[in-house]
């Protein structure tokens, strides 16, 4: 599976200030940063945000060369993610080749901003992501501080499990934890990602934006995954686990390779707002899967 359609799993939503004196973990990530004053740690993803401002900084690290991450990001290709670049520079950082990305993206009627850092090594690149509404563009400097304090401390415990605000059981199935991004945690039958295998991503949403219309927003979100917009929905059932309502989603569609594929999806929809997801994707023993799927599903619940 192509890392593209991990990062597209997670929905972008952001959620003046001079740095504060402390240096914070970043739950989930083995980084570290000094966050502007008034960012407090993120509940539902990796990084640190300001509410009041909608303003975000948000960690992710990848299984992946970080040269081939700082190539792909191209005028041309974070167009096709309706970002526009302003700015790609070269530089320094930790002694080792890096990126240093603007961008800029808007919201419904409202334009952001966002800063990118790229760092890291052969295999593990880091991606940081500054985000804010351009019309609270003065925290630029601020943001960019905090991004250039990052660290990494290939020694500190992650521990993806305590960092998301759920569990979830696949104790009973052959799914294995390969990786913990941006507060979603992703399970596959090999425990490796990239892979071929079946993937199961479960996730929450970084808005708490209330949904009005919560079945077509899931069948919407289903749509908007990686090869999506070509997969057919089969059946839409409520559901409700937790104690909380939501749909749960079946459909077909095709892989990167042109095979068939089962995509399964459940969304959960908490009374003040947002949304818990759960994806699952395979192109191998579909039914079997699918129940696999559907009873991992029930297992969720919220700490």
């Amino acid at each position: 599976m192509k890392l593209q359609l991990i990062i597209a799993f997670f929905i972008f939503v952001p959620s003046a200030l001079a740095q504060t004196a402390e240096r914070k973990i970043i739950p989930g990530t083995k980084c570290s940063m000094i966050p502007p004053a008034g960012f407090e740690v993120a509940t539902n993803f990796s990084g640190f945000q300001k509410a009041d401002l909608q303003a975000s900084i948000m960690v992710t690290e990848l299984n992946t060369a970080a040269q081939t991450l700082i190539d792909g990001f191209t005028a041309e290709a974070l167009q096709t993610r309706g970002m526009t670049l302003l700015e790609k520079k070269k530089i320094t950082f930790h002694q080792a080749p890096a990126a240093y990305i603007t961008v800029s993206q808007s919201l419904g009627t409202t334009p952001y901003l966002k800063q990118m850092l790229i760092f890291g090594n052969a295999e593990v690149t880091i991606l940081v992501n500054g985000i804010y509404p351009e019309a609270h563009k003065n925290i630029e400097k601020d943001i960019r501080q905090a991004l250039l304090s990052t660290t990494y401390n290939v020694n500190q415990n992650d521990d993806p499990l305590a960092a998301v605000p759920f569990t979830i059981d696949v104790s009973h199935s052959e799914f294995k934890l390969a990786k913990y991004m941006v507060g979603s945690l992703i399970f596959t039958t090999d425990g490796k990602l990239p892979s071929v295998k079946p993937m199961l991503m479960v996730g929450t949403a970084m808005s708490t934006e209330p949904v009005a219309d919560r079945k077509t927003f899931a069948i919407q979100r289903l749509k908007n995954l990686p090869g999506g917009e070509a997969s057919e929905v089969k059946e839409v059932q409520p559901v409700q686990i937790d104690g909380l309502d939501g749909y749960e989603i079946r459909a077909s569609g095709k892989n990167q390779a042109g095979k068939p594929e089962l995509v399964y999806q459940t969304m959960l929809f908490p009374e003040e707002g947002g949304y818990f997801i759960l994806v699952g994707m395979t192109t191998e023993q579909p039914e079997a899967n699918l129940a696999t799927f559907k009873r991992i599903a029930r297992t969720f619940r919220r700490k």
